[in-house]
């Protein structure tokens, strides 16, 4: 037994590898320690000190709820260009603006998404093509019989029978594409006994096989085997071209994660754009309201009809200035973001400067507060643009993901079909063996088992067809029926898909001419509204008679339409973005460029040029 020791202890020192797995791996399984998976538990439910000292390092929140606060805190202004740049290079998780990594953080695309699928061992490209990989197989199996007999037939001649057997097998397969498995095998046992009839006390026997097995019918041919690979069962495919799909479909989910991540950027970011500019409109008022108080203010002594005037007046500053604090500070509310009333989101028209410009620092992986409020650069653009509709229906139906994760889904519900087609035959392989064989009392040297074995006297050769037909075929009708069905699912699923597609097409083309003419309209009202109240403002400074009740009118209409002309810029811009998001080119009038890389744990980069 000793010296079959040392053969057990040669084999691990040829395989280098298999030898340090089986290293590490002993201590953990026959020793059962429990080191690693201890310190696990310990930490369930305790926060990590780099967790503490991150809480730790977060800046209390401020609130600014005057004009001076406002004014004289720092600024730091950013182009939409730099944010989107800022975005990409924080771009570890995709994020979004509906806290979705709180509520289904399973479902949120990152960096990773890619690789994840990559280097799934049961999904994957890798995964399909390692069940081709070749297989190598040992087995050793060591015995002693000690028997009586009482009757020397079954003995071998004697009735104290003694054995002392070893058998030992090694083989090396390897399956094809085609569905075949080919083995080399080698076959050693030892046989030690007192029979009576033997020609030597012990011998050796020796044997090589060569094997091969062919599926004719079930299981054999090109294309099954790369569409269901050689483990299939009917509705259970996972070949190397139902791989390719899988990835496939992942990276177009990518492109529709970075996509919607994009928007909502741009949302925040024109968000943060109207922020400001309400505050400004708001503050003008304020201050407007304010001169206009206290000049009423110092007419109440002196004209008792003054102190009504003087109180309305009051009351207005007071309503400005309630209006300029939120629009400075902000409330939670629901604000634009991808899937509110449309696929990229519908402009929520709500003000708050710290409020949007925290969501914008979210959205774009900065710091939460860093002594400085982020401010936009860029203006939105009062171009008319208008759209040629075949171009952009073809863009769309086109270029959209989500329509070319479904014409892959279709791909893929095709080739099932195709393979289930498969299990409608009986199972019908063809084997064949060639075997040489030796005999001798010992296993090596010049007058051995395996000095026999190459002398080719004892060659034998066998072939057989076997033969498997489940009588009905019930679980392949049932597998072909299904796919059927999932390929006339799919179909319909993408004629639906091109429907909505084109429906929000239509509707963002629409939103964007109604949001240009809400420009012009909301400008030529914010103009009219300004000159009426210089024409007011100017009467009062010649020491004309005027209407108060229209002086405080017209410094609220002033107000109202300040505010609304920039939320419609805001609009037309948000539509406009729209229209590309729907017809797939968001991405690309973005200047983000996505680029497959094969590296880890990152699968994909991003460029903004």
């Amino acid at each position: 037994m000793r010296r079959w020791a040392c053969v057990a202890l040669g084999l691990l020192v040829a395989l280098p590898n298999f030898g340090c797995h089986l290293y590490h791996s002993v201590p953990e399984t026959i020793g059962q320690r429990t080191d690693c998976v201890d310190a696990l538990l310990c930490q369930i439910g305790a926060p990590s000190a780099a967790v503490v000292a991150t809480v730790d390092q977060v800046p209390e929140p401020v609130t600014l709820r005057s004009t001076e606060q406002l004014e004289s805190s720092p600024m730091r202004e950013i182009s939409l260009r730099d944010a989107l740049s800022m975005a990409l290079e924080n771009r570890s998780v995709l994020r979004d603006l509906g806290a979705g990594v709180l509520r289904a953080p399973g479902q949120l695309q990152s960096e990773y998404s890619e690789s994840l699928q990559r280097l799934d061992p049961q999904e994957s490209v890798e995964a399909a093509l390692s069940a081709f990989d070749a297989q190598f197989y040992a087995f050793g199996k060591w015995q002693n019989n000690d028997r009586r007999f009482n009757n020397r037939f079954f003995g071998g001649g004697a009735n104290a029978f003694k054995q002392d057997t070893h058998d030992y097998v090694f083989q090396l397969s390897k399956r094809t594409p085609t569905g075949a498995q080919f083995s080399v095998r080698s076959v050693t046992d030892y046989d030690a006994n007192n029979a009576t009839g033997n020609l030597t006390d012990s011998a050796w026997q020796t044997q090589l096989h060569a094997e091969a097995r062919q599926p004719l019918l079930q299981g054999g041919g090109l294309q099954f085997n790369r569409i269901a690979g050689p483990a299939a069962a009917p509705g259970v495919y996972n070949g190397v071209l139902i791989a390719k799909v899988n990835s496939e479909i992942t990276s177009a989910r990518f492109e529709q994660g970075v996509r919607d991540y994009v928007s909502n950027v741009i949302n925040a970011y024109w968000d943060l754009y109207f922020a400001y500019r309400d505050a400004d409109a708001k503050r003008d008022a304020m201050l407007r309201s304010e001169q206009t108080w206290k000049s009423y203010q110092a007419q109440k002594s002196s004209n008792r009809q003054s102190g009504a005037a003087e109180a309305l007046a009051r009351e207005q500053y007071y309503r400005f200035r309630s209006e300029y604090q939120d629009a400075v500070a902000g409330k939670p509310s629901m604000r634009t973001q991808n899937g509110n009333s449309s696929t990229g989101g519908a402009f929520a028209g709500v003000g708050g400067v710290q409020a949007a410009e925290r969501r914008l620092r979210l959205i774009l992986g900065l710091p939460i507060s860093d002594g400085t409020l982020l401010r936009p650069s860029d203006d939105p653009s009062i171009a008319r643009i208008e759209f040629d509709w075949q171009s952009i229906f073809t863009e769309a139906v086109l270029l959209r993901s989500e329509l070319q994760q479904q014409r892959l889904k279709i791909k893929q519900s095709e080739m099932e079909l195709l393979a289930a087609k498969n299990f409608l035959m009986p199972s019908l392989d063809f084997v064949t063996l060639y075997r040489l064989r030796g005999l001798d009392k010992n296993l090596g040297g010049s007058d051995s088992a395996i000095s026999d074995l190459a002398s080719f006297d004892l060659q034998e050769y066998e072939a057989s067809l076997e033969l498997k037909l489940p009588v009905g075929f019930r679980q392949g009708h049932l597998a072909v029926r299904h796919a059927k069905l999932q390929v006339a699912r799919e179909r319909a699923v993408l004629a639906e898909q091109q429907r909505q597609i084109i429906h929000d097409l239509t509707a963002m083309v629409a939103e964007c001419d109604r949001a240009y003419a809400q420009v012009e309209t909301n400008r030529q009202r914010y103009l009219a509204a300004s000159d009426a109240l210089a024409a007011l403002e100017a009467s009062q400074q010649a020491g004309m008679p005027i209407n108060f009740d229209q002086l405080l009118d017209a410094q609220r209409r002033v107000s109202e339409s300040q505010s609304r002309y920039y939320a419609a810029l805001v609009e037309y811009t948000i539509a406009t973005k729209n229209v590309h998001l729907e017809k797939g080119t968001l991405l690309r009038t973005s200047d983000v460029l996505l680029i497959a890389e094969r590296r880890e744990p990152s699968g994909a980069s991003f460029q903004s040029p």
